[in-house]
């Protein structure tokens, strides 16, 4: 991938194409995020600088496929949880409904799976209520109840 703007057209293409081949095609060239652990930072990368809803879903839903297919040591799992926490608090408000359910999902996977490995994972809900009661509607803060009882 030489820029963020093919990433983000072939993102566009992957999601809203009505070519099938044109879609697999876009599915296999952007694959590696999701199934290369190498590929993590650069998903993170995505996050912070993709200015299209499409690029965010790509970063978001390959960092679930990540989390939940690898065997992540304790200190990535940690420092995905706390980005995830304060990319919400700073970006949340500004993002389409469809990522913020993608990176709420994302988040609460990350959770589910270090709750008893250590204690901060378990922090997640009073941080999650503290940043939403300031900036999100209810509704959010639903969701994040939700997805963390499924």
């Amino acid at each position: 991938m030489e820029s963020l703007a093919q990433l983000e057209a072939l993102c566009e293409r992957l999601y809203n194409s009505q070519d099938s081949a044109e879609r697999a095609h876009a599915e296999n060239t952007l694959k590696c995020f999701s199934v290369n652990t190498d590929y993590i930072s650069q998903c993170q990368y995505i996050l912070d600088n993709a200015l299209t809803p499409y690029a965010l879903m790509l970063a978001s839903s390959s960092l679930l496929k990540q989390v939940t297919e690898h065997s992540l040591s304790l200190q990535l799992r940690l420092d995905i949880r706390n980005y995830l926490v304060n990319y919400l608090a700073t970006r949340g408000p500004e993002l389409q409904p469809f990522v913020i359910g993608s990176l709420i999902q994302l988040l609460c996977r990350v959770t589910k799976f270090g709750w008893f490995d250590d204690d901060r994972f378990r922090d997640v809900a009073k941080e999650s209520m503290n940043f939403l009661s300031q900036t999100w509607p209810d509704l959010v803060g639903e969701l994040v109840a939700a997805e963390l009882h499924s």
